[in-house]
């Protein structure tokens, strides 16, 4: 009988963590319809196409050669 209610106790823990575990998936992907969220993807995007830079090399040199002023 012991063992008995020891599965069940684990069953019964396990579904509590597996139902905790879908609770973020009810809200998942909100900014896909989201006008707000989505231009503010857009804008991101094309701030770091902006900031790329091709070169490491003197990007890192720049960098260096700024923090040691």
């Amino acid at each position: 009988m012991a063992s008995l209610r020891c599965n069940y106790s684990v069953i019964f823990l396990f579904s509590v963590v597996l139902f905790a575990s879908l609770i973020p998936k009810f809200h998942a992907n909100i900014g896909d319809f989201d006008p707000y969220l989505e231009k503010r993807a857009e804008e991101a995007l094309q701030s770091s196409l902006a900031a790329y830079n091709e070169n490491p090399e003197q990007l890192t040199q720049t960098f260096n050669k700024e923090v040691g002023e």
